[in-house]
């Protein structure tokens, strides 16, 4: 019982709880956005439209090293606050120079947090845009394709272009055939979905870092009030030693109830 105590005591739960969300969040962010991309890219720009998107498959790449970047990272942290936690803080962190070691790693990560947190902020900005793209067409396919048979199509001559939403490029291939018309439909409502679940994920990611952030701070003020502490404690131990030394010498010597010292009698 007193040894899963003192581990409840080393665990840092917050971090732990931090580190979860991250390291969940960066996945189904990565895996979601990844699928939505490879949906979007080839199903749709290069199949349907015959329109090359060469730096959408560079992000589908980046992802992955995002994905392992940020997950490092994230145990990264959680080890620091093992260290930095508990009783395992006073051990590790007993010297000046370890204290001064701590407390400058935990302002590196401060610093290095903030960052990753704007960058979050920007990418979650930016996944607005593909679920914003997705409403759109959504609606559009819910209202004009859907609602009507193969025939109607073919009657209305509907035609869905690129240019509608800004995207424009030399060889613009406009979709007419009712085949076509569905199946653009199909892989909207498909991709859709996983950009919206990435658009959510990447909010917990944004939120796991504000923790991370917080915890930093609570873990740099602990490791600067233990070096306060271990002060504290030096100057205690060497009065308490100061103490003990003088009692050991005792009281000097007495003579007809005055004091004598040296062979002399204090008068």
């Amino acid at each position: 019982m007193v040894v899963f105590k003192e581990c409840l005591g080393r665990t840092p739960f917050a971090s732990l709880l931090a580190t979860f969300i991250v390291v969940i969040g960066t996945a189904v962010f990565c895996g979601t956005s990844y699928k939505a991309l490879q949906l979007t890219v080839i199903g749709i720009f290069n199949n349907l439209f015959d329109y090359s998107l060469d730096w959408l498959q560079v992000l589908q790449v980046m992802f992955v090293v995002i994905g392992s970047v940020m997950g490092g990272y994230a145990l990264i942290l959680l080890i620091f606050g093992f260290l930095a936690t508990g009783a395992t803080r006073s051990n590790i962190y007993s010297g000046a120079k370890c204290i001064m070691g701590g407390r400058i790693t935990a302002a590196f990560f401060m610093v290095l947090s903030y960052i990753f947190t704007l960058g979050w902020m920007a990418i979650f900005a930016l996944a607005m845009v593909p679920v914003v793209g997705y409403i759109a067409t959504d609606s559009i396919c819910e209202e004009e394709i859907y609602s009507k048979t193969a025939q109607e199509l073919q009657d209305s001559k509907y035609t869905f272009k690129l240019d509608r939403f800004g995207i424009y490029s030399d060889n613009d291939k406009d979709i007419t055939d009712h085949t076509e018309l569905r199946e653009l439909c199909n892989k909207v409502q498909e991709a859709g979905p996983l950009f919206c679940i990435a658009l959510g994920t990447c909010g917990l990611i944004v939120i796991g870092m504000i923790h991370f952030l917080i915890t930093l701070a609570a873990n740099y003020t602990r490791i600067k009030i233990s070096r306060e502490l271990t002060d504290y404690r030096d100057a205690v131990e060497m009065e308490e030693l100061d103490l003990s030394q003088s009692s050991k010498k005792g009281p000097p010597p007495y003579r007809d109830g005055i004091p004598y010292r040296d062979g002399t009698i204090d008068l």
